[in-house]
């Protein structure tokens, strides 16, 4: 099988185009990918991305992959079986925590600090959650079915499905990434009841508090 370089050079001069052809289309330096095309640089998943959407070519083409990429995904993916990819014969893997999410783009990005033994009562909003325990280990029920967590597991839970949390004897830092801003909605809630931007940032600021202080304890 040829390698990365010589796959990308073959599909560039299939097309009839000069590299610099190809960096107009991609946004990349021909000198860059000069170097790609020779072997002589690794790319990114970004860059490689944003090549072969130049191309036309499937990217799944040009990497190696852990399992089928259009293989069913469950709710909580075990640290063991999530997706990991590998570009050529670059060192750096990527693993993928949840599906592709061509519908939901984040808006927020937090880490969530349970002290030990907390629980999170059930709740539903908008948009997506994504979710990776970074310590610690979590309950997580979703329409009533459970689901148990340990460090390096990962979970998703679709829009206003009602979900809840339970942290272990040890607690959780769970790193999430959510689609509809919560920050934005609580001072708009403010104004809305006639607060001032003064008052509604103090209000915003005593949130951001309360997990600090948990993860103290």
């Amino acid at each position: 099988m040829e390698d990365l370089g010589t796959q990308l050079r073959t599909a560039r001069q299939e097309r009839g185009w000069t590299l610099e052809a190809l960096s107009v289309r991609s946004g990349l330096s021909t000198g860059f990918l000069s170097q790609v095309e020779r072997g002589q640089s690794t790319l990114s998943i970004v860059s490689l991305s944003a090549i072969c959407r130049s191309l036309e070519i499937p990217i799944e083409r040009l990497f190696t992959s852990s399992r089928p990429l259009d293989e069913g995904v469950p709710r909580v993916t075990e640290a063991a079986t999530q997706l990991r990819i590998q570009i050529g014969d670059s060192a750096v893997a990527y693993r993928y925590l949840s599906p592709q999410l061509p519908d939901a783009p984040i808006r927020e990005l937090l880490i969530a600090e349970f002290p030990p033994n907390a629980h999170q009562e059930a709740t539903a909003h908008e948009g997506e959650e994504l979710g990776f325990v970074l310590e610690g280990t979590l309950t997580l029920w979703v329409d009533g079915e459970e689901h148990a967590l340990a460090a390096g597991d990962s979970y998703r839970v679709a829009s206003r499905e009602q979900h809840e949390y339970e942290a272990g004897r040890s607690g959780a830092r769970i790193l999430m990434a959510v689609t509809q801003r919560f920050i934005e909605s609580m001072v708009k809630r403010g104004r809305q009841a006639g607060a001032g931007p003064k008052k509604a940032g103090a209000r915003v600021g005593t949130g951001r508090r309360g997990p600090r202080r948990h993860g103290k304890d």
